[in-house]
């Protein structure tokens, strides 16, 4: 299992009080996770859901070579529409775009309010996610960067209640970055930026006219690199 991914199984084993009865991967493709939430003990049974049945007879196939069918259920499902209120106490939606994301949570509200963490990884549009999780009454536990194979991922942890305050002096409206990842001086946090600043930065230099959205995004990020290097003087 790569990096991102057991950095997600971490940040869920981090945000549960113990053992719990049902864990939901949500878009489980392979079943990697899956098994893993269950090698480690992290839930007693876990009900694994994906949109491809290719998917999921791939996820069957591994939970019986690991000799954990018996723990492992399988479901043709978008988003959490195969499942049942109070069926699982805690969600990994892992591998898609920000947005979907959104979309799954927001068609599954009421089971989604309910769980007891929500551990998410887009491969894109964290801004999206980030903006939807703070006005649809969620709060961000935990935010961390990963580096893996070259790319730099982010993993939000949330859950139904009321959203922490942005830090002081942050971009108003801004959501690309994890405000908890800056609280807890996530070491990766620093690189991640000055890699997105570069980009910005080429964007520009490439355009006859400077987009607007291009500027934001490049004055925001240099708001949080001063924030992080006044913090740390």
């Amino acid at each position: 299992m790569d990096l991102r991914l057991t950095s997600a199984l971490e940040m869920l084993a981090s945000g549960l009080r113990g053992p719990i009865r049902a864990a939901a991967d949500i878009g489980c493709d392979h079943g990697k996770l899956s098994l893993a939430l269950l090698e480690n003990d992290l839930a007693q049974q876990v009900i694994a859901s994906d949109i491809s049945p290719a998917s999921l007879e791939k996820a069957r196939a591994l939970a019986s070579q690991e000799g954990l069918s018996d723990r492992l259920i399988c479901r043709t499902s978008d988003g959490f529409s195969a499942y049942s209120e109070g069926e699982v106490q805690c969600a990994v939606i892992c591998g898609m775009g920000g947005e979907l994301i959104a979309s799954i949570l927001e068609k599954g509200s009421r089971i989604a309010h309910s769980l007891e963490c929500i551990v998410m990884q887009p491969m894109r549009g964290e801004a999206e996610l980030r903006e939807y999780l703070y006005t649809h009454s969620y709060r961000i536990t935990d935010d961390r960067v990963v580096l893996d194979g070259g790319r730099y991922y982010q993993l939000i942890a949330a859950k139904a209640g009321t959203p922490l305050p942005l830090p002081y002096g942050w971009p108003v409206g801004y959501y690309q970055f994890g405000a908890e990842a800056y609280r807890k001086n996530d070491e990766l946090l620093v690189p991640m930026l000055k890699r997105y600043l570069g980009i910005m930065n080429r964007k520009l230099a490439s355009c006859e006219v400077e987009p607007l959205a291009l500027m934001r995004e490049k004055k925001c990020t240099e708001m949080i690199l001063g924030m992080i290097e006044e913090k740390n003087r």
